[in-house]
C-alpha cells in the first residue's frame, strides 16, 4: 500500500510537470510517512523563464539569453494585474521601465540605460496625478 501511494506521488511529480518553466514538488519519503517539499524554481539558461505565484498565476515572466535576462520582462500581481515590464539586455536593464498600482493606475515610468536612470521619468500618486517628473540626463 505505501509502495502504490509513493509511485502515485512520483508519478505526478514527473508527468505533472512537463514544461521546464513550471514548478517541480519535491517527494521526500520519512519512514512510512509521505510529504511534498515547497516547490522550487527552476532556472531557464535560454528561451521564456515564467515563475508562478501558488495559486497558478503567472508572477513573472521573460526571455533568458545565456542566463541573463533579455528582452521585454513583465511580473504581475497575484490577481493578475500588471505590475510592470522592464526591458533588459545582456541581463541589465536597459530600455523602458513601467510599473502600476493595484488599481491599474501607473505608479512610474522612465528609461534604464545599463541599468542606470536615464532620461525622463515620470511618478503618479495612486490616483492617477503626476507627483513628479525627473530628467537624469541633465
Amino acid at each position: 500500500m505505501k509502495y502504490s501511494i509513493l509511485l502515485y506521488f512520483a508519478s505526478i511529480g514527473l508527468f505533472g510537470c512537463q514544461n521546464n518553466n513550471q514548478s517541480v514538488n519535491t517527494i521526500i519519503k520519512k519512514d512510512s510517512t509521505i510529504s511534498v517539499a515547497p516547490a522550487k524554481k527552476i532556472e531557464v539558461l535560454n528561451g521564456e523563464s515564467i515563475e508562478r505565484y501558488p495559486n497558478g498565476v503567472i508572477k513573472i515572466q521573460g526571455m533568458m539569453k545565456d542566463g541573463k535576462r533579455d528582452g521585454l520582462w513583465k511580473s504581475f500581481y497575484d490577481n493578475g494585474s500588471p505590475w510592470s515590464e522592464t526591458t533588459f539586455s545582456d541581463g541589465k536593464k536597459n530600455g523602458k521601465t513601467t510599473t502600476w498600482y493595484t488599481n491599474n493606475n501607473k505608479r512610474y515610468e522612465g528609461y534604464y540605460t545599463n541599468d542606470k536612470e536615464s532620461g525622463l521619468w515620470t511618478l503618479w500618486n495612486e490616483k492617477g496625478d503626476v507627483t513628479n517628473k525627473k530628467n537624469y540626463d541633465k
